[in-house]
Parts: C-alpha cells; structure tokens; sequence
C-alpha cells in the first residue's frame, strides 16, 4: 500500500475509534494529536484536500475564511495573484469587479492608461 494510503487508512481508523467513545468534532476540536494525524492524512491524499476545499468554499463564511487565510500568507497570495494574473479569464473578472466602483474603476483606468504609456516607451 502507498503511504499516503496507510495514513488515510490509520485517520480513518482513529476517527473511527474516537467516534465509539465520543463526537468526532469534539475529539477533532480537543486532541491535538487527532487532529494532527487528519490532517496529516488529509494533506497526504490529493482526493481527500480537494473534498475538504470543496467544503470549505461551499459557504460563503468559510470561503472569506480561507480568502483572508490564504492572503495573510505571502508565499500563498503571490502564488494565487500568479495564477490570476496569467489567466485571462480571471483577469477578465478582476477588471469587471475594479470597475464597479467608480473610484476603483478611475484608477484602474489610471493604472491601465500608465501601463500603455510604458509599452509605448
């Protein structure tokens, strides 16, 4: 079996245990060792990560959580802004949302204006 296999199989199996005695979410909430093994386990499997996004951004409460989380963190937020800013499609929703407003849309405008007059150079 593959590592990360073992240590799904192993998280499963503790929280598994942990709910004969108890809640899951308590234990999870109370033992750090617990929690510490999920998710080791959950980071460990590709699958398993991407479920727990998906539950993290089904709420709009949980998704400004992991936003303002994810921002906090440079190395994350400069990863993210990369991705942004070489997807067209994305930068395409950024422009929409910086001109909704009118004083982001006046310096969008300036900014834009201030990039063209530097290729220009």
């Amino acid at each position: 079996m593959k590592r990360g296999t073992i240590a799904v199989l192993a998280a499963l199996a503790l929280l598994a245990a942990a709910g004969c005695s108890t809640d899951v979410a308590k234990q999870l909430t109370t033992n750090e060792q617990l929690r510490t093994q999920v998710f080791d386990a959950i980071v460990a499997n590709k699958d398993l990560t991407g479920q727990v996004i998906d539950k993290m951004m089904a709420t709009d409460s949980t998704r400004i959580a992991v936003v303002d989380k994810m921002l906090a963190n440079d190395d994350a937020a400069k990863q993210v802004l990369v991705r942004i800013g070489t997807s067209k499609p994305a930068i395409e929703m950024v422009l929409g949302i910086a001109v909704q407003d009118s004083s982001t849309r006046d310096y969008t405008m300036a900014m834009l204006k201030g990039m063209e007059m530097a290729s220009r150079k």
